[in-house]
């Protein structure tokens, strides 16, 4: 699993990788807000850990700023503020968790793995968009409750873009992302094809939004 720990401060950050990294997972650092937003532009993530004081904005604006984005993935707020006025305005404002500095190693990793458990309970959920239903559980898509036969890699194209409404992914990220079809990177219009039979399948020319020069996201 994919984690993004924004953190400027250079030892904690490194600490947090170092026992993320032991335990399996894929680790990236953004030690500010501005390389935070590079990171989720090209990455998808399955948990933020995030601190709150960042050297150009602070780590709740970048909290609001994945919210206003929609997109889905956990965020575990961390801060040396333990008033009761930070927890509650971290959580409204789109956190699923706060950790008070200092804490202890063997409690971050417990909130880390509540988190990601917590993930995985919620691909059991259902995108839907007009008569279009995806069902991640199943990885199942129905179309007026008429059940829509997609490939592996067209399946997955639609979930990223269905799970992240307001992100465009550029062909090449898609390509990255998409199960089961490491072969065709050699063919350059793969994507395309994928995108074309989506659309024809669902009956939906407009449901996914070329967007010029850049690549694909999901029709608002």
């Amino acid at each position: 699993m994919n984690v993004l720990v924004v953190e400027d401060d250079f030892l904690n950050a490194d600490l947090i990788e170092k026992l993320l990294s032991k335990e399996g997972f894929e680790v990236d650092i953004a030690r500010s807000f501005v390389e935070a937003i590079s990171c989720i532009d090209k990455s998808i993530y399955h948990l933020i850990i995030l601190d709150w004081n960042l050297p150009d904005k602070s780590g709740y604006e970048f909290l609001k700023e994945l919210r206003t984005l929609l997109i889905d993935v956990q965020v575990l707020m961390l801060s040396a503020n333990d008033g009761v006025e930070y927890r509650v305005k971290a959580l409204n404002g789109g956190a699923d968790d706060y950790l008070c500095k200092p804490y202890s190693h063997i409690e971050l990793l417990a909130r880390v793995n509540s988190l990601l458990r917590r993930t995985n309970s919620n691909k059991n959920s259902t995108i839907q968009i007009g008569a279009i239903n995806i069902y991640k559980n199943s990885k199942e898509v129905k179309l007026d409750d008429e059940l829509i036969n997609l490939t592996p890699a067209e399946y997955d194209i639609l979930e990223i873009l269905a799970s992240n409404p307001k992100k465009t992914f550029t062909k090449y990220e898609l390509l990255t992302l998409i199960q089961n079809d490491f072969a065709s990177f050699s063919m350059s219009n793969i994507i395309e094809v994928h995108i074309k039979n989506i659309r024809k399948k669902l009956q939906d020319k407009e449901i996914i939004k070329t967007v010029r020069s850049i690549g694909y996201k999901i029709a608002s």
